[in-house]
């Protein structure tokens, strides 16, 4: 089932694509030449967010700082290379989930905003190569997380690869719980 999840995961990728266009070159060129205010050829951390949302990106502060951890060399700053390399990621990422908002459009035509398990069973039945119906069953079974038969946005993304959302698909019930709990509280009180 692994290699059925990668496998759609890789043919996602594959229609997505790698490729820097000449104008993404040009933005990131520009981004990065404005921050390197020395012309040194490197750009401080410190002015790595103002570059990419200079170039187009919006990234919270928390993803600079994931983004710097993982690329932190020990110089403070990072290189033209270096910064197309992050927007390169950063634009993978965001087209990947758009990816998967589009196909997941594809399938939704409920007014929920779901697909039937028995969709997704009959697609990747069609698809070309063996998939067996009960890969195909155990598939869903792992990411019908709360067993109603329908496959969310959230629980599609699993199917395809992605991190799981952490925002819960039916937040109601958890807030009805805390209402009950404040209700028995005030019950309580004399």
């Amino acid at each position: 089932m692994k290699a059925l999840i990668l496998d759609l995961h890789k043919n996602l990728r594959e229609i997505l694509g790698d490729k820097l266009d000449p104008e993404e070159y040009k933005a990131y060129r520009d981004s990065f030449e404005a921050f390197d205010w020395n012309s040194s050829g490197r750009i401080s951390y410190g002015s790595l967010q103002a570059a990419m949302r200079r170039a187009g990106h919006n990234p919270t502060d928390i993803e600079v700082l994931d983004i710097i951890n993982k690329i932190d060399n020990e110089t403070g700053g990072l290189d033209f290379e270096e910064f197309c390399y992050v927007m390169q990621d950063i634009s993978k990422d965001e087209d990947l989930e758009t990816g998967y908002k589009e196909t997941f459009r594809v399938f939704s035509k409920d007014e929920e905003g779901c697909i039937p398990a028995e969709e997704i069973k009959f697609v990747l039945m069609h698809l070309p190569g063996k998939i067996t119906y009960k890969e195909i069953d155990e598939m869903i079974n792992t990411v019908d997380k709360n067993q109603d038969g329908k496959i969310s946005y959230s629980e599609f993304r699993v199917m395809l690869g992605a991190v799981p959302l952490l925002i819960p698909d039916n937040p109601m019930p958890a807030k009805q719980e805390m209402a009950k709990e404040k209700e028995l509280e005030n019950s309580q009180k004399p």
